[in-house]
């Protein structure tokens, strides 16, 4: 078979096996390999390294936009300076996704505005970047969601759908009490993901002791914290909220309202 027959069975090839960025690349690939003098293993070695990289980014877009992070903020973005409170070594080895690949799960406690929401995004993001599928969701939004699956009778759907995800952040427990059917979906899913051993990355404003005063049964918090707890980091932020601190500094009266 001569060389045109054979490039073009390569290019009928590569698009049957849905290799869209190979089939584009195919003759810069051939182009540089030629002019390179490279021998055919490497030029099938580039070909095949852009085409794992353009799926690996087309996934990580995909992950991104079903994950349901409403706002885009990294790690690099955090200003450590401006919080000297915050643990910088702790949230660099989190940054490792180390904690991901243990089962492990994250805390992040404090009050508002000291930035809890930023660094479990960054997470988020840090494990999305790295092909993590992750689901991100507040907690009103889960009630929301749960009230939705359960009028639907998908609650099963709803389950599944978190406990699959690699992460799961929940962010802002602690800024309504819950329901007690509300409560007890919540710890049946954190319950599967501790036995899956599959991370959690929580932020709320309320220590521990007050747990109790989000779930209607006591003894429902203590199970669900011990499973939470069981493996886990938890990083406690103290300090001025960053608005507040802000406002201050360009001198604009504050209120009571803006500690909530």
């Amino acid at each position: 078979m001569n060389g045109p027959a054979v490039y073009e069975r390569v290019r009928e090839a590569l698009g049957q096996l849905n290799m869209d960025t190979a089939l584009v690349e195919l003759d810069d690939v051939l182009q540089r390999g030629t002019k390179e003098e490279r021998s055919s293993v490497e030029v099938l070695d580039e070909l095949l390294e852009r085409e794992l990289s353009a799926r690996f980014e087309r996934r990580v877009r995909t992950n991104f936009r079903l994950s349901g992070i409403p706002v885009l903020r990294r790690l690099a973005e955090f200003d450590f300076d401006a919080s000297p409170e915050i643990p910088k070594r702790t949230i660099e080895e989190l940054a490792t996704l180390r904690f991901l690949a243990n089962g492990e799960n994250v805390l992040f406690l404090g009050p508002c505005g000291v930035g809890k929401t930023h660094l479990a995004t960054g997470l988020a993001v840090q494990a999305i970047e790295h092909g993590h599928r992750v689901y991100f969701t507040s907690l009103h939004d889960l009630v929301t969601k749960i009230a939705s699956a359960r009028a639907r009778q998908r609650l099963d759907r709803l389950m599944w759908t978190i406990h699959r995800a690699e992460l799961w952040v929940l962010d802002e427990l602690g800024f309504l009490p819950l329901r007690t059917e509300d409560a007890t979906f919540l710890f049946e899913l954190v319950n599967k993901r501790y036995q899956s051993r599959k991370s959690t990355v929580i932020t709320s404003n309320k220590t521990f002791a007050r747990w109790t005063d989000i779930f209607p049964d006591p003894v429902l918090a203590t199970a669900l914290l011990d499973r939470l707890l069981h493996y886990s980091h938890t990083v406690n932020i103290r300090g001025e909220s960053y608005r507040l601190r802000d406002r201050r500094i360009a001198g604009i009266p504050t209120d009571e309202s803006d500690k909530e």
